[in-house]
C-alpha cells in the first residue's frame, strides 16, 4: 500500500509536504507511511482516497485500474471551475470525430 501512496502522491504532483497537509497529518507521518513503517486509520486512508482521487481497494489491494478509472480520478482532482472547459473540449474532440466517419 504505502508504494501506491507515494506513487500517486508523485503523479499527481504533490510534495510531500502539499501532501500531508491536504491529508491533515504531519509530515513525518507520511513519510513514515510512504516507507511502510506505519499503518494508517481509516480516516486517514478516506482522506488520502479523496485527496488523490482513488479508491480504498486499489491502495490497499493494488486491483488494476482502467483507463477510464484514472481519467475519472484526474476528473474529481481538478478544481470544478474547469469541468465546463473540460466537457466542452471533450464534446469538441467528440464532434471531430463523429464527422471522420
Amino acid at each position: 500500500m504505502h508504494t501506491r501512496i507515494r506513487g500517486a502522491r508523485e503523479a499527481a504532483g504533490y510534495t510531500r509536504e502539499q501532501f500531508a497537509e491536504l491529508v491533515n497529518v504531519s509530515v513525518s507521518y507520511m513519510a513514515e507511511v510512504e516507507r511502510g513503517r506505519t499503518g494508517v486509520s481509516v480516516k486517514t486512508l478516506t482522506a488520502i482516497c479523496r485527496v488523490l482521487g482513488l479508491s480504498a481497494d486499489y491502495l490497499l489491494f493494488g486491483a488494476p485500474r482502467s483507463a477510464d478509472e484514472r481519467i475519472l480520478e484526474k476528473w474529481r482532482r481538478l478544481d470544478a471551475k474547469y469541468h465546463p472547459l473540460v466537457e466542452h473540449l471533450l464534446n469538441d474532440l467528440l464532434a471531430l470525430e463523429a464527422g471522420k466517419s
